[in-house]
């Protein structure tokens, strides 16, 4: 015991202050072992949470670093993104501002478009007119869905209404850049009807021909004129041998020669 309680003594006087020391040499050797007891304990039980609050700390600030090192990638990528962002939202401003202009031009030439086509559909409706009656015939299924107001002209499209003028002024400019034989009738000053036959020079000039005698000779003939209210004709019997020549050249009956005939221009 003798021997304890120095070693005690010494312990506690390298772990508490003199004064404790001093406590402790006042106190019995029993009371003296206990408190070092308790001491020695409470000082190794702090050393253990010292060194495990280390370790502690240690593991967590590799963990934290590690946070730091993702949420930095976080960041970084985020700020790529952004400028990805950043440029889609610049490009698609761009294409914005560009289908905007070409639907203002789009705008533009629909409205230019409707503007013609409605001059276009008013000066066909004026031609027809002027067109023989055969042909006239020919393109009536095209011509009579011609709009004559708007409320006919906004019951179609624009697509719809260019194709149908451009029909009918299709067939009429085949019919101008063309000689054209026609069987018709046609009735005479006296108010006699008869069968002729009628040569079209495109839409600028016709001259019929018809009654045709046992010899074979027309005793009829007249000059046509495109107006606008209709073809007129005049009646000049005497142009039957020169129309009966150029008809029978037209059929492919006789030998191509100069034929002379009256032109009237307008």
């Amino acid at each position: 015991m003798g021997r304890i309680l120095p070693l005690c003594l010494l312990l506690v006087a390298c772990v508490a202050p003199s004064v404790m020391g001093q406590r402790l040499l006042a106190q019995s050797p029993e009371s003296a072992i206990s408190v070092t007891r308790t001491a020695l304990a409470k000082w190794v039980e702090t050393k253990r949470m010292i060194s495990a609050e280390q370790a502690a700390w240690r593991e967590g600030k590799q963990t934290i670093a590690s946070q730091i090192e993702v949420v930095s990638r976080q960041i970084k990528q985020l700020h790529e993104r952004i400028d990805e962002a950043k440029k889609s939202i610049a490009d698609a401003v761009a294409k914005h501002g560009e289908l905007d202009a070409e639907r203002n031009d789009r705008q533009a030439v629909s409205q230019s478009l409707l503007d013609r086509i409605a001059t276009l559909e008013e000066r066909t409706n004026k031609l027809l007119p002027r067109v023989p009656e055969s042909l006239r015939s020919k393109v009536e299924p095209i011509s009579q869905r011609l709009p004559s107001n708007e409320a006919q002209q906004q019951a179609l499209s624009l697509s719809v209404r260019y194709q149908n003028v451009i029909g009918v002024l299709n067939a009429i400019d085949k019919w101008n850049r063309v000689v054209t034989l026609k069987s018709e009738i046609r009735e005479l000053g006296t108010g006699r009807s008869v069968e002729v036959s009628v040569l079209y020079i495109g839409l600028g000039q016709a001259y019929y021909v018809g009654g045709i005698g046992k010899d074979g000779k027309a005793t009829l003939a007249g000059v046509g004129l495109a107006s606008p209210t209709g073809w007129v004709w005049r009646e000049d019997n005497g142009l039957a041998p020169a129309v009966q020549r150029a008809v029978a050249i037209y059929n492919n009956e006789g030998l191509a020669k100069l034929v002379q005939l009256p032109v009237q221009i307008r």
